[in-house]
């Protein structure tokens, strides 16, 4: 069943000392946005005098046209306009594609002003600030009313966009009648690892389908000599899980008592849990683990959640350095739900032969190596984590018991 459609909303300019004849007039307010707005696209009459398209314009610089000239002078790849919402906004690289190395955020409040952090260069986020004077109110209501419009026009498009996906990716999954095996997926086979509810493609990549926390394919990733997913497919909060014994169905009951592990790639999570016969949640990057752990921990609210980590460790090496994206991403998902974290310790040559997961772990170690590996990691988040040890004491029996 599909989600249910939010409201159409159309926001308005509304100076703070005709707020409440906004209200009367039947406006509502938007306190994530700071804005108006009535629904649907008919404006009542009595309102249509805070549309920000009638509100008087003063021949001054739009403070979003200087700010998105500062973002793509400095490397972003902007569409548009920027959000001037003082929240941080992810946006790619120009020539990178990738939303996941660069971010600003802007502020409309006295002198505009903004930042831009580029992953790939200084920690130290560039500063812009407007040459201009500070916004009159009622500029600052306009700006803010279009932005929030924008951003609900946008949501809107990708919420039909990623329906539209959602039925394409359940047609294609349907369609597909082989389960994958090492026999006839070559990633697989690649990875020394066994097909948990993956099917194949008729040329030979693997099929994952993206789940929501009710069992619900939004998208597929097809994973062959590269990663890619269906074009404007969701992704955040999304999963995979690993689970042929359906414990999580089976044992909701269970409480404080189930362990559920989150990682990111596919390999590193059937190999974790062939490892341990724990339920595995695979995240399929980085940047969707904190997303999906909270999707974890909504369904499962008093289960342990541990999040199998990657170690980029050759990020820092970097000139300029970059952080341990692994590490990094994991340490946010387990802060994020009250998790911990199982990271991979290698030695200095199995680093120079580039191992970064749990699955070139096993890979090099083999699948006793990886088991005593995970013990040991698992032995050092207890000395990290002390004060729980008494909660903490059941998983390491499940280790025990899946040798």
């Amino acid at each position: 069943m599909a989600d249910k459609q939010p409201i159409q909303k159309t926001y308005l300019a509304v100076p703070y000392e005709q707020r409440t004849v906004a209200d009367e007039a039947g406006a509502i307010w938007d306190k994530k946005a700071k804005a108006w707005f009535t629904k649907g696209t008919e404006v009542p009459e009595a309102l249509k005098q805070f549309l920000p398209e009638n509100q008087k314009e003063h021949p001054r610089e739009d403070p979003r046209t200087a700010f998105g000239k500062f973002l793509r002078d400095n490397g972003a790849e902007l569409q548009g306009l920027p959000d001037m919402d003082g929240e941080w906004h992810r946006i790619a690289l120009v020539g990178d594609g990738k939303e996941t190395n660069a971010s600003y955020r802007g502020f409309l409040d006295g002198v505009p002003n903004g930042q831009f952090k580029n992953f790939k260069g200084d920690d130290v986020p560039l500063q812009w600030i407007s040459k201009g004077d500070g916004l009159t109110q009622q500029e600052k209501q306009r700006l803010v009313a279009e932005a929030a419009q924008n951003r609900e026009n946008r949501e809107r498009v990708r919420a039909t966009e990623q329906e539209a996906t959602a039925k394409r990716a359940f047609g294609i999954w349907t369609n597909l009648k082989s389960w994958a095996t090492p026999e006839n997926c070559p990633y697989l086979a690649r990875k020394n690892v066994r097909g948990y509810g993956v099917k194949v493609a008729d040329d030979g990549r693997m099929v994952v389908p993206l789940r929501d926390e009710n069992g619900r394919i939004w998208s597929l990733q097809f994973v062959g000599d590269e990663k890619i997913y269906l074009k404007h497919g969701r992704k955040e909060g999304l999963f995979h899980t690993i689970d042929p014994s359906k414990d999580l169905e089976n044992g909701r009951d269970k409480g404080d008592k189930q362990t559920i592990i989150i990682g990111e790639g596919y390999a590193t999570g059937a190999d974790v849990h062939k490892a341990t016969n724990l339920p595995t949640a695979v995240a399929f990057d980085g940047d969707n683990l904190v997303a999906t752990a909270k999707a974890v921990r909504e369904k499962f609210p008093r289960a342990n959640l541990l999040i199998a980590a990657d170690d980029d460790h050759h990020l820092p090496n970097r000139n300029p350095p970059l952080p341990n994206k692994g590490l990094k991403c994991a340490q946010r998902a387990a802060e994020a739900v009250g998790g911990k974290v199982l990271a991979p310790s290698f030695t200095p040559a199995e680093k120079e032969r580039g191992a970064t997961d749990w699955n070139d772990l096993k890979q090099i170690r083999g699948e006793k190596g990886l088991l005593t590996a995970l013990r040991d990691s698992f032995v050092q988040m207890q000395r990290e984590h002390a004060r729980s040890l008494g909660k903490d004491k059941g998983l390491g029996r499940e280790l025990e018991m899946s040798r």
